[in-house]
C-alpha cells in the first residue's frame, strides 16, 4: 500500500486569514437558501496535513428566520461568530464533541461561523483498520461521524465548498468538481445530502465523460492502466442500474484509492483500498455494489432505527445480479444460505429490523445474506417485471428521505398492501424456515401417478412462504416446477401426472430464505468456522516449530470463529462423537482413519499427497485443504502444509476462501486450485426409481434482461 510522503511544514493559520477573507469574498454568489428542509452551506476550507489542522468559513443558509440554533462540532476545534452569542452546553462522554447553543443578535436566515484547529478522533478503528477519521501528513479522511463541520438537527440541502491543499495534494467530496490555476478547488452540490465528506491526498486522477456524468479515478500510487480499466466499466453500469431504477443522480462517479482496505460508498464516489481494488474481481463485484448504493444509501436513505434494506438490496442487485448473468444465481444464494445458516442459525441470529451495519461474518450473514434472499423471494412472488417496477417506486417515492425496512418493502409491493403485510414476520422475527422434506410415497392409478409428500418446518412457529417442487418424469429430460403455498408447520402435497415421477427435489435452486439442511450443504470451510463446536486438532508428532505454527493458527481463527476449539491428536479420542473437526499437519494422528471420508471421484488422500484428477500434488510442494461431510451432516477439514511461512500464510488466507470445500497453494501462498462442492447427501432430494437420474432445470431470466 502507498503511503503519500510528508509534505513541507505549513505556515501557522494566522497568517492565512487574510486569505480566507479574500476567498470568502470570491464566493458569496453561492445561494444560500436551503433546499428543502435542509441546510445550505457554502464553505471556505483551508486544511495543513503537516500539522493536522483545518481551517474553515462556513456560511450556513438555515431556510427560515431563527433566534436560537444548536450544533455539534469536533472538540478539537474552535467556533466564533460574529453573528450572536455562542455557549458550550454540553461536552460528550469520550470528549471528542462540543454541543453550542448560539443567539443571534437578530432573528436572521443565515449564520456565518468560522473553526478552526485540530481536530480530535476516537481510538476505535472501523473495518480494514480504517480510523474514524483523520487529518494528517499521510492523507486526509473526515466525514460527519468526526463533526468536523456543525452538526444541525437537519441535513444537507446544498453545499459549495472551496479547498484549498498543500502543493501536490487534491480533495474528493461529494458534488461537481472545478479547479483554478491556484491548484484549489471546489465542490457544489444543490442535491440533498446526510453527510459531508472530504478525502484528500497525493492523488493523480484519470477522468472522461460519459454523457451527462463525469468518470474518474483517483490513485494514490499511478497506475494508467488500472484506472482505464475501471473507466471502461463505470459507465455500463451506471446506464445499466439508470434503465432499471431511475437515472443517475449524481454529476459525477469517483473511485478513490483508500490507505485501509476498505469498500466504502459514498454519494457519487467510492473508497476502495490500494489492495482491493488491484484484484481482478474487484471491478465485476464491489464497483456495481458501489455505484449501486448511489441509488440506495446514498440515493434513498436508511432510517437505522427501523432497519437496513440497503446492503441487502444493494448486494442482490449487484453481487447476485453478476452472478446471475454469468448463469450461476444459484450458486451465488447457495452461499448467502451457507453463510447465513453457518453464522447466524446456532444462537447468533438477529431479525433484519435489528440489522444496522456489518462487524463481523455472523452481522454480514444477516444484513447482506439473510436480505439479499427476503428480496429475492419477493421477486418470485411478484414477478421480474413488477418487481422492476417496485424498485422505480421505490427510487421515486423517497429519494433523498429516510426509510426503514419494512417501508422499502411496502414501496416495492404497492399496492398490495396483503403482500407487504404477510413479509412483515420475515423483518420482524428472528429464525428462517427449517424445511424438511418428511416422506414421498408414488402410488399408480389406472391412468395416472400419484405422488404425496409431507414438508414440515422445523421450528415452532411456521412462516408463510411459496415453495418450488421439482419433478423428473419418465420421459422428459427437464423437470417440472409445482409452487406449493406454505403456510403450517405440516403440509401435505398431492399431485398426479399421466407420466411416472422419477425423482423430486425440493428448493433445489435456493430460492427460499431458509436455514440449509445439514446435508445439503457442501462440504466447505464456512461450516466448520461457523460451527457451533469444532475441534482443531494438532498433530503432536509434528517438529516443535511445526506444532507451534499450527497453535498460532488456531489462536488466531478462535479471535475470529470463538466456537472452534483446540486440543492435540493424542486426547482427540475425548472429543464428543459426530463433531466436527479439522485436522491439522500431515504428522496427525487421525489422518489416516479419516482418509477414507475425504475420497471422491476424482480425489483421494494419500500418505503426504493429494491427487485431484489426474494430477498428484505431494505434500512437500502444496499446501492442501480439503473438507468433507457425511450423510450426517459431520464435517472434517484437512489442512496440510510444508513449513511454517506455509502456515502463517494459510492463517491469513483461509478466513476468506470460507465458501470453498477444495484449495490448493504452491510453496508461495499462490493459489492453484480453489473448488467449491457439491453435496452428495442432500435430505430434500429423493430418487423414485430404481436407476438414479439426473436434475435438470431449465434457464432462467436475469432480473432487467442482458445488457
Amino acid at each position: 500500500m502507498h503511503t503519500p510522503p510528508s509534505i513541507v511544514a505549513a505556515k501557522p493559520f494566522a497568517s492565512r486569514l487574510p486569505v480566507l477573507l479574500i476567498l470568502c469574498l470570491s464566493i458569496i454568489a453561492f445561494p444560500l437558501c436551503a433546499s428543502g428542509a435542509g441546510l445550505a452551506h457554502d464553505m471556505t476550507v483551508l486544511v495543513a496535513p503537516d500539522s493536522g489542522e483545518i481551517e474553515v468559513d462556513d456560511h450556513i443558509g438555515l431556510g427560515e428566520p431563527r433566534t436560537h440554533l444548536e450544533f455539534v462540532l469536533n472538540a478539537g476545534l474552535t467556533v466564533t461568530s460574529q453573528d450572536g452569542a455562542l455557549q458550550r452546553i454540553d461536552t460528550s462522554a469520550d470528549g471528542l464533541r462540543n454541543t453550542y447553543r448560539i443567539t443571534l443578535q437578530t432573528a436572521g436566515d443565515t449564520l456565518q461561523l468560522h473553526y478552526h484547529g485540530k481536530p480530535r478522533f476516537s481510538a476505535r478503528r472501523g473495518l480494514g483498520d480504517m480510523p474514524q477519521g483523520t487529518l494528517s501528513a499521510h492523507g486526509v479522511y473526515l466525514d460527519g461521524a468526526s463533526a468536523w463541520y456543525p452538526l444541525f438537527d437537519r441535513d444537507l440541502g446544498a453545499v459549495r465548498m472551496h479547498v484549498t491543499l498543500p502543493e501536490g495534494w487534491q480533495a474528493v467530496s461529494i458534488g461537481e468538481r472545478s479547479t483554478r490555476s491556484d491548484g484549489s478547488m471546489t465542490w457544489t452540490s444543490t442535491l440533498p445530502h446526510d453527510d459531508l465528506y472530504l478525502i484528500a491526498g497525493r492523488f493523480t486522477r484519470h477522468a472522461r465523460r460519459h454523457g451527462t456524468v463525469e468518470l474518474s479515478v483517483w490513485l494514490l500510487d499511478d497506475d494508467p492502466a488500472l484506472a482505464q480499466h475501471y473507466l471502461d466499466l463505470m459507465g455500463g453500469y451506471i446506464d445499466h442500474y439508470s434503465r432499471m431504477i431511475g437515472d443517475y443522480p449524481y454529476a459525477k462517479f469517483a473511485v478513490v484509492e483508500n490507505r485501509w482496505e476498505t469498500g466504502f460508498g459514498m454519494p457519487s464516489f467510492t473508497l476502495l483500498g490500494a489492495r482491493v481494488m488491484r484484484l481482478p474481481f474487484i471491478p465485476y463485484t464491489s464497483l456495481p455494489h458501489e455505484i449501486l448504493h448511489n441509488w440506495w444509501g446514498n440515493g434513498v436513505w436508511v432510517d437505522y432505527a427501523k432497519g437496513n434494506w440497503s446492503e441487502g438490496l444493494t448486494a442482490y442487485l449487484s453481487d447476485h445480479w453478476m452472478q446471475e448473468r454469468a448463469g450461476k444465481g444459484d450458486q451465488y444464494r447457495l452461499k448467502a444460505l451457507q453463510r447465513y445458516s453457518n453464522f447466524a442459525a446456532e444462537g447468533g441470529d438477529q431479525a433484519l429490523l435489528g440489522f444496522v451495519s456489518r462487524h463481523n461474518d455472523a452481522s454480514q450473514s444477516i444484513g447482506y445474506s439473510k436480505s439479499l434472499m427476503l428480496f429475492h423471494m419477493l421477486r418470485n412472488t411478484l414477478g421480474d417485471a413488477a418487481f422492476v417496477d417496485g424498485l422505480r417506486q421505490l427510487w421515486q417515492r423517497h429519494r433523498f428521505t429516510r426509510v426503514g425496512f419494512a417501508a422499502a418493502i411496502r414501496a416495492i409491493t404497492a399496492p398490495d398492501d396483503a403482500l407487504a403485510q404477510r413479509l412483515m414476520p420475515w423483518l420482524e422475527r428472528t429464525g428462517a424456515p427449517q424445511i424438511r422434506l418428511q416422506g414421498a410415497a408414488l402410488v399408480r392409478h389406472d391412468d395416472a401417478w400419484e405422488l404425496t409428500m409431507d414438508i414440515d418446518q422445523g421450528q415452532q412457529a411456521p412462516f408463510e412462504f411459496d415453495l418450488p417442487v421439482w419433478i423428473t418424469l419418465d420421459g422428459e429430460t427437464i423437470a417440472r416446477r409445482e409452487l406449493a403455498h406454505i403456510s403450517a408447520r405440516n403440509t401435505r402435497l398431492s399431485y398426479r401426472f399421466d407420466r411416472r415421477p422419477l425423482r423430486v427435489d425440493i428448493d433445489p435452486e435456493y430460492d427460499v430464505l431458509r436455514y440449509l439442511d445439514p446435508t445439503e450443504q457442501p462440504p466447505a470451510l464456512n461450516r466448520l468456522f461457523g460451527s457451533k463446536k469444532a475441534w482443531l486438532v494438532v498433530p503432536g508428532a509434528a517438529p516443535a516449530e511445526m506444532r507451534a505454527a499450527w497453535r498460532d493458527l488456531a489462536a488466531t481463527w478462535q479471535q475470529l470463529y470463538p466456537a472452534l476449539a483446540v486440543i492435540d491428536d493424542s486426547a482427540a479420542h475425548t472429543v464428543e462423537a459426530g463433531a466436527d473437526r479439522i485436522l491439522l499437519g500431515w504428522d496427525n494422528a487421525l489422518l489416516d482413519g479419516a482418509r477414507a471420508g475425504f475420497a471422491r471421484d476424482d480425489q483421494a488422500l494419500g500418505d503426504r499427497e493429494v491427487s485431484i484428477g489426474q494430477v498428484r500434488y505431494p505434500a512437500a510442494e502444496s499446501s492442501v485443504v480439503l473438507v468433507s461431510s457425511d450423510a450426517q451432516g459431520v464435517t472434517t477439514g484437512f489442512i496440510g502444509a510444508a513449513s511454517t511461512q506455509a502456515i502463517q500464510a494459510l492463517a491469513r488466507k483461509l478466513p476468506h476462501y470460507g465458501s470453498y470445500g477444495r484449495l490448493l497453494f504452491d510453496p508461495n501462498g499462490n493459489k492453484q486450485l480453489a473448488d467449491a462442492l457439491d453435496s452428495t447427501h442432500s435430505q430434500l432430494s429423493r430418487q423414485l426409481s430404481e436407476t438414479p437420474v439426473p436434475l435438470r432445470l431449465p434457464a432462467r431470466p436475469v432480473l432487467g434482461g442482458e445488457d
